[in-house]
């Protein structure tokens, strides 16, 4: 579906940039090249209200293009821990050294184990938090509103107050019809402010809403996940190659966890982002227009999100896929 979305990304932009002036005095540049994303190489653009959705927009844009690279970089320094501890080879990519430690992995546990059930790896999950406030601030900023007239609906845990009806358990007094004025446990369906531990559904417009969820998601914050190995009917035949699984296990398992979750935000975000992209696109020559002398370059900018789309996809993709895939060779359990 993304690489279809993209195929049109790109056909809306090359006739959108055709239709484009040349920019003035070799132009503001950036994004038209290596599909670099940069937000202020057009000048200050953010002073009408389209100008302000599409700074917003290319601001998360750039954010999540640095994200993914350093999610994906995290997954693929874990996976190595593993490799080295298993005595296999780190070189590749990060499916390739991944894939390469899971199948070791699994050969030493199916070699050094005489079981009738598999290894367990008991895990408490990562709690990742994400700042409402910073996420209500950006969303006001580019839909020239104030804060306090962003709501933030949080499905997770709403660690400040929420202002509005609370889908699960309210830690705070709850008023006339079902409004909890303190922390919700389940989805707040109102104004979450502070904290929210799970998503930061925003309510906004559709270039706001996405770049706020955007910059929400690569934003958050996550408490390292802990685990521990529980040899149940577990017998041991060769005690080297179990000792490796488990160093194995321990170097890099507790940050594949940590980083899937923050990978499963990050992943649902995304959705919207590039449908954003794709009207954006759609509507590159009207929006040229609007934006005035600024209008080439910041055509040339989306040229650059198309640019970058291919590698985030990727990279996203490719991290919760091995995540997944080693974690569940590790026999890993959410206690």
């Amino acid at each position: 579906m993304m690489t279809i979305v993209r195929a049109c990304l790109a056909l809306g932009l090359v006739a959108a940039l055709a239709a484009c002036p040349p920019a003035k005095g070799g132009g503001g540049g950036g994004g038209g090249g290596g599909g670099t994303i940069n937000p202020d190489g057009c000048g200050k653009i953010n002073t009408n209200p389209v100008g302000r959705k599409m700074y917003a927009f290319l601001l998360a844009s750039a954010e999540l293009d640095r994200a993914s690279l350093e999610l994906e970089t995290t997954v693929r320094d874990a996976c190595v821990k593993m490799a080295t501890e298993l005595g296999v080879s780190t070189a590749g990519n990060t499916k390739e050294v991944c894939m390469r430690a899971k199948a070791e992995l699994d050969a030493n546990l199916q070699i050094s184990v005489k079981t009738e059930k598999r290894l367990v790896t008991k895990y408490t999950p990562p709690v990742c938090t994400t700042d409402v406030d910073f996420t209500a601030g950006f969303t006001a900023e580019c839909e020239a509103k104030a804060s306090a007239d962003i709501n933030i609906q949080c499905s997770g845990r709403c660690g400040g107050t929420c202002n509005g009806a609370c889908d699960g358990q309210c830690a705070g007094s709850t008023g006339t019809g079902g409004q909890c004025n303190g922390q919700c446990s389940g989805t707040c369906q109102g104004r979450c402010s502070g904290s929210c531990e799970g998503y930061a559904n925003v309510e906004a417009s559709a270039e706001c809403k996405a770049s706020a969820e955007i910059r929400a998601t690569t934003r958050t914050t996550c408490t390292p996940a802990k685990t521990e190995i529980v040899q149940q009917d577990v017998t041991v035949v060769d005690a080297t190659k179990w000792n490796k699984a488990m160093a194995a296990i321990n170097a890099g398992l507790p940050t594949l966890l940590t980083a899937g979750k923050k990978l499963e935000l990050v992943a649902k975000a995304i959705v919207l982002w590039v449908q954003t992209g794709a009207s954006l696109v759609k509507a590159s020559g009207e929006l040229v227009g609007q934006l005035g002398e600024h209008g080439a370059c910041v055509a040339a900018q989306l040229v650059g999100v198309v640019a970058a789309a291919a590698n985030i996809e990727a990279r996203v993709s490719v991290s919760v896929e091995v995540s997944a895939s080693v974690s569940a060779s590790a026999g890993a359990q959410a206690q």
